[in-house]
């Protein structure tokens, strides 16, 4: 089968080869690949030297059909032909505390399918039957190649934060991610602002057409002045910071209301340092969001089969999968980007 590998640690050394097909489990289900999603994870994975996980399919976000299950699956929602999409958690340990309480981005012992471990850009990927979730009616494949970054927005912004019904909230970084979580905060009843830079113009006017409410170009709008309109000078009830730059997280405190939460989302080349004062002094919250969990995949689906969060509207690109160079350059430029796999 054909596969995007990364086939030595060093920098650049990615192809499309023909590679061995997974065997499957007995808890496993065989999944024909439709549609594989890209983001900045992948892109880092291919430019960066030193990857000791290889060689390794890349890849994370996706959605399929079954073709094949192990002897020993038991959930009557999978068999032979249901569309899927899956979680990224390949290996588990299922014996700590956090794996009993279905916390699985917090085992130690975890390995994720793309990063760790063979991933989804390919004709076809294994996954245990307990990392994958039939697609609910009227979820189109393309669709659901986009759960894991929902589910990473709805960890976020259901799972780690307080009551958002009717509180103004700011996203900033308007990534894939970014977006989603704006989309997640407008299903759950906040209202959420967006801001990008000059450069997102496109992405925050794409935005708008989505149904987000507001979204700002910090480098010439004032986003404290919109937060303050709408909330009565109070300041946001959190902040999801979804760029990636220390100083944008730096400065968003200042957005945030007494007793407001800042909720960490991105990876960080510097740690921000952030004014410990204003936290104690505020009662401020300071939260990280990691990845996702099984919960945040179901609540997902929900989002997309009740038409609540349309994860189609965030792509920017879609490329047939012997393209993915050209796809890869356009995930540098901030494209959300599907490979089309299989039809």
């Amino acid at each position: 089968m054909k596969a995007l590998l990364k086939f030595s640690p060093a920098a650049g050394a990615v192809e499309l080869r023909d590679v061995k097909e997974p065997s499957i489990a007995d808890d496993a289900v065989l999944i024909d690949v439709a549609y594989g999603a890209v983001c900045g994870t992948d892109r880092h994975a291919i430019d960066s030297a030193g990857d000791q996980h290889t060689p390794r399919i890349l890849g994370h976000e996706a959605s399929g059909t079954i073709v094949a299950l192990g002897d020993g699956v038991v959930r009557a929602d999978l068999q032979i032909g249901t569309r899927v999409t899956f979680e990224t958690d390949a290996v588990l340990c299922m014996q700590c505390t956090y794996c009993r309480s279905e916390q699985y981005n917090r085992c130690a012992k975890r390995k994720g399918i793309g990063t760790t471990t063979d991933g989804a850009l390919a004709d076809r990927i294994a996954m245990p039957e307990r990392a994958v979730h039939a697609l609910p009616p009227g979820v189109s494949l393309r669709a659901a190649a986009l759960t894991e970054p929902l589910a990473v927005s709805v960890h976020a912004v259901v799972e780690r934060s307080a009551p958002l019904a009717g509180e103004v909230v700011v996203v900033t970084g308007p990534g894939a991610v970014g977006q989603l979580t704006a989309l997640a905060a407008l299903a759950v009843g906040a209202t959420p602002i967006l801001v990008g830079r000059s450069r997102h113009r496109e992405t925050l006017d794409r935005a708008l057409e989505m149904g987000i409410p507001h979204v700002v170009n910090s480098e010439s709008e004032s986003v404290a002045e919109l937060v303050k309109s709408l909330t009565g000078g109070l300041g946001a009830a959190a902040v999801f910071e979804c760029s990636g730059s220390a100083e944008v997280a730096e400065s968003a405190l200042e957005l945030l209301a007494k007793g407001g939460e800042l909720v960490m989302v991105a990876f960080y080349k510097r740690n921000p340092d952030f004014d410990i004062d204003a936290v104690v002094n505020r009662e401020l919250t300071l939260k990280g969001s990691r990845g996702k969990r099984p919960s945040s995949y179901r609540t997902a689906l929900r989002l997309m089969g009740q038409g609540r969060v349309d994860t189609e509207a965030v792509i920017g690109r879609e490329l047939a999968l012997e393209d993915w160079q050209e796809g890869m350059d356009l995930v540098a430029r901030g494209v959300k980007v599907v490979f089309r796999i299989h039809d």
